[in-house]
């Protein structure tokens, strides 16, 4: 049996939530609750259910087979490494723009609440430290530093929301969906990006392998597996994984809950720079102005740990899949340069790219709707992987995992089909 203690056994989980809790949460959530008050309270959970499976297979697909889930995207049938490109195409639309909207997004927090500079040279500033952090750190360092952040965090906005508790009334509509008059660029906005693109799914079966040898086990796919040893790494992953699922969805609900008490009126304000000193209202009003300062703080953290995490995943994403196509990248020391290539390189269009548009949350509504258009494909790769690849039932997903997966996959499929037909016809 694996015996830890509940601070190391954290982990991977967290990194989730703090790659979830950014600009979804801190952008999307609380412009949901200004403009239209609760009515968009069920997309929240909603679309953490339907996309459940997806994130769940990544530590599940990890710890059953001691190989990340690009590893298995090798070896779905069809033409050789199909499934690769796919991914990588996504790789390289997303890295940039989600690295430029989130990195945009600390440069404005950090700017409302110093004053100090701009939002685009104090983003700039995000990027650079982040890249010199990434270049000198590691997964331990990335690990503890999340759980302090996240902490702060959770504590700083139920803090903030337990004075604004919704009336039953209101919470009904948690399971009352509808879609008001003027919503739906933000509801597809909301289901590509909340709680995150599927593509931290593939982020969280590398993060689950580091933090498994981190406890000093040893998921290996090419040695015979202990069943018992597989069924406990899984039930650690998973409830770590749950843990932090968990915190993203409480967070989206407290904001959007924030945002429909504190901000109505205030939507304006929330589609520009202004976003930032909007949302610090909702700390102020429940505790004084001193909360402000919590708020910003917090927002920062869960921003940069965001950014960080944002270019940390995508660039092993890039060379992981680089490893799997051509044998000339699969060496380890020829990984890491593709890796570090990947991380300035995106870094680098990241700052022009924020540099030109300049508008934080029209960037990250944006990168939304590309991230929902990824999603079907990534979603039913990972679907493809677990009820292939896994070869002891016990660890395998239950059906109704399966068949909500599926389900999400044909949610975010309509989704794409919906935005396609606002946005151009």
């Amino acid at each position: 049996m694996i015996h830890v203690n509940i601070w190391r056994k954290l982990g991977p989980g967290v990194l989730l939530a703090a790659t979830s809790i950014g600009a979804s949460h801190l952008v999307l959530s609380p412009q949901a609750g200004a403009l239209f008050g609760y009515n968009l309270l069920w997309l929240i959970l909603a679309a953490h259910v339907l996309k459940y499976p997806a994130f769940e297979f990544g530590p599940r697909y990890a710890a059953a087979t001691g190989e990340n889930l690009l590893a298995g995207y090798a070896r779905i049938p069809g033409p050789r490494g199909w499934p690769l490109w796919l991914f990588l195409l996504s790789t390289i639309l997303q890295g940039v723009g989600v690295l430029a909207g989130v990195v945009n997004v600390s440069g404005a927090v950090l700017h409302a609440w110093t004053g100090f500079g701009t939002t685009e040279i104090l983003s700039v500033m995000v990027v650079l430290i982040v890249v010199a952090l990434l270049l000198k750190g590691g997964f331990s360092w990335l690990d503890n530093l999340n759980k302090i952040m996240m902490s702060i965090l959770a504590a700083a906005t139920i803090l903030a929301f337990i004075p604004i508790f919704p009336e039953p009334s209101e919470m009904l509509k948690l399971v009352v969906p509808s879609i008001p008059h003027g919503s739906l660029i933000l509801v597809a906005a909301i289901l590509g990006w909340m709680p995150t693109g599927i593509d931290v799914s593939i982020w969280h079966s590398f993060w689950t392998i580091e933090k498994l040898k981190s406890l000093g086990l040893h998921p290996d796919s090419k040695e015979e597996p202990d069943l018992q040893l597989r069924r406990d790494e899984l039930k650690l992953s998973l409830t770590d994984m749950r843990i932090g699922y968990g915190l993203s969805l409480a967070t989206g609900i407290m904001f959007v809950t924030m945002g429909a008490v504190y901000l109505v009126g205030q939507g304006s304000a929330l589609k520009g720079i202004g976003f930032v000193q909007a949302l610090s209202t909702a700390y102020s009003h429940a505790m004084g102005r001193w909360m402000a300062h919590v708020f910003m703080l917090t927002a920062f953290f869960a921003m940069f740990s965001t950014s960080y995490t944002v270019i940390d995943g995508f660039s092993r994403s890039f060379s992981e899949a680089m490893g799997h196509l051509f044998d000339s990248y699969s060496s380890q020391s020829t990984k890491r340069k593709t890796y570090l290539g990947f991380v300035l390189a995106s870094a680098l269009l990241a700052c022009v790219t924020l540099l030109l548009v300049g508008n934080p949350v029209t960037l990250v509504t944006y990168v939304a709707l590309v991230s929902l258009a990824a999603a079907p494909v990534l979603y039913a790769l990972n679907l493809l992987c677990v009820t292939m690849h896994i070869d002891q039932p016990e660890l395998r997903p239950a059906l109704i995992t399966i068949l909500t997966g599926w389900i999400g996959v044909g949610v975010m499929l309509l989704a794409v089909g919906v935005t396609i037909f606002v946005k151009f016809f």
